[in-house]
């Protein structure tokens, strides 16, 4: 089962300097593959130019909202720090 649809905006988990990716950065989902582990075609469009389509497998994907979410979870806010 997949955890991405076609046409779902997907964030990349963590740095892909081969593919010149940071974390966070979003792409479209536009085809699905059913592979262990599951993959998917995904456009992305970097903020320097030049759309381009990747191959991504599903663990190094997420869903941006749930990646936005972990990011402040995981910050101190804690009053010392303030």
């Amino acid at each position: 089962m997949f955890k991405f649809n076609e046409d779902a905006c997907v964030a990349v988990k963590s740095d892909n300097p081969e593919l010149g990716l940071t974390a966070g950065e979003t792409g479209i989902v536009w085809a699905r593959y059913d592979t262990q582990p599951p993959a998917y075609e995904v456009t992305f469009s970097p903020p320097t130019g030049g759309a381009f389509d990747a191959l991504m497998y599903e663990e190094e994907l997420a869903d941006p909202a749930a990646q936005t979410e972990a990011v402040v979870a995981s910050q101190d806010r804690s009053p010392a720090s303030v």
